[in-house]
């Protein structure tokens, strides 16, 4: 009998010579490839899938290699759902070991459970940079499934759908996962669903933008229903009047899963335009979650038992050193003025005694030192002398 670890070996072996002979595979009209069907059909583990920018309607495929780049080229590809679906789910089904996908639109996904995604993310890790999703039930969209990690720099989640009741439209929606981290990203203009929802065991956000904008009418405009490890840092969290929900943030909203909860804010900028006043944070069960909260700017009205000391009302907002908004554009500090005073020290620990100012487990610091540009992405931030996710 052969041993195991022979068999092991030679898989491996076969696996190197497979990924140095790496090929790029180019898609497009007039391309060898035409379809981005045939393309998935086609790479394998390695290789590179280059999609020339054009519109590929109805072209949808099912990736599930153990390692693969796929980038849009000459310009930004757009995969327009067009009434297909793969496997009924949407326009991407993901189940490999280790994709990035790079400088893609995904417009239009529609599924039989109208839950249709952009990508649906089955297996292993997905890195998504410099991608638009667009008028999908589900912007992404990832299975109940440990093993699963998901990584979205600097795209654009945007106008999700207005579905029949009891199904909703998440922008993004991370299921039972190990890991979620979204970094310099906007999302915006959510109908009815959240922005984000995660019920990743660690979820990592920083430096985006989550706003419902002129018409939009989110709910939540992040949800972690489910608790598990938190860090927020540098974002914007813009809740406006049409808000489907009077709360920006929620965490456990239904029931804490597992034993360990966190919920660590730092620098972030929260505006809340519900008239009467909304909650800029949610907990249930507090009793069983740690909370950290510094250096964040608040912007509104808030009802509720979890309203802070230090919110500044909105309209006062032109009073030097506090925060105006200008349009769609970006919250921008109008005078250097220190207001250090008004740094939050609300959103305290909501039960127990102050929770120390410690890193996130697997973190290593909490100094925000960049800042969320429109309409993707980030810059370094200037100094530090006020709160919120804005330098100056």
């Amino acid at each position: 009998m052969v041993p195991v670890w022979r068999i092991l070996a030679g898989l491996c072996a076969c696996l190197s010579v497979r990924l140095a002979g790496a090929e790029t595979l180019r898609v497009g009209p007039g391309e060898a490839i035409t379809t981005i069907a045939d393309a998935s059909r086609q790479a394998r583990d390695g290789d590179v899938v280059e999609i020339v920018a054009a519109s590929y309607r109805g072209d949808v495929a099912v990736w599930d290699q153990r390692k693969l780049t796929i980038r849009g080229v000459s310009g930004r590809p757009r995969v327009v759902a067009d009434g297909q679906s793969a496997e009924g789910k949407g326009i991407w089904v993901m189940r490999g070991g280790d994709i990035e996908v790079v400088n893609l639109a995904f417009e239009g996904a529609r599924g039989r459970n109208l839950d249709g995604s952009g990508i649906r993310l089955e297996a292993g890790h997905l890195r998504v940079r410099d991608c638009l999703f667009v008028d999908n039930e589900m912007g992404i969209m990832t299975e109940n499934q440990s093993g699963i990690s998901l990584e979205v720099e600097d795209s654009e989640f945007a106008h999700g759908v207005l579905l029949p009741r009891p199904r909703i439209s998440h922008l993004l929606y991370a299921g039972r996962i190990d890991r979620l981290d979204v970094t310099g990203s906007y999302f915006h203009h959510g109908r009815i669903g959240h922005l984000l929802k995660s019920r990743a065991a660690v979820s990592r956000v920083s430096y985006s933008r989550f706003s419902d904008e002129a018409g939009g009418q989110a709910s939540y405009e992040m949800d972690f229903p489910e608790g598990g490890e938190v860090a927020l840092l540098g974002n914007i969290v813009w809740q406006g009047a049409a808000t489907e929900n009077r709360r920006l943030i929620a965490f456990g909203a239904e029931g804490l899963r597992g034993e360990r909860h966190e919920l660590v804010m730092v620098a972030n900028t929260l505006v809340d335009d519900v008239p009467g006043g909304g909650e800029f944070v949610a907990i249930w069960t507090p009793e069983r979650v740690r909370v950290v909260a510094v250096d964040n700017l608040l912007l509104g009205g808030c009802v509720g038992t979890l309203c802070p000391d230090a919110v500044f009302p909105r309209e006062q907002e032109a009073a030097p050193g506090w925060t105006r908004l200008s349009g769609q554009g970006n919250l921008q500090l109008h005078d250097a003025v220190q207001v250090a005073a008004w740094i939050d020290r609300g959103l305290r620990p909501v039960a127990g005694e102050p929770a120390p100012l410690r890193p996130p487990e697997g973190e290593s610091r909490l100094q925000p030192d960049r800042e969320f540009v429109l309409p993707v992405g980030t810059r370094p931030t200037g100094r530090r002398d006020v709160p919120g996710a804005l330098g100056l």
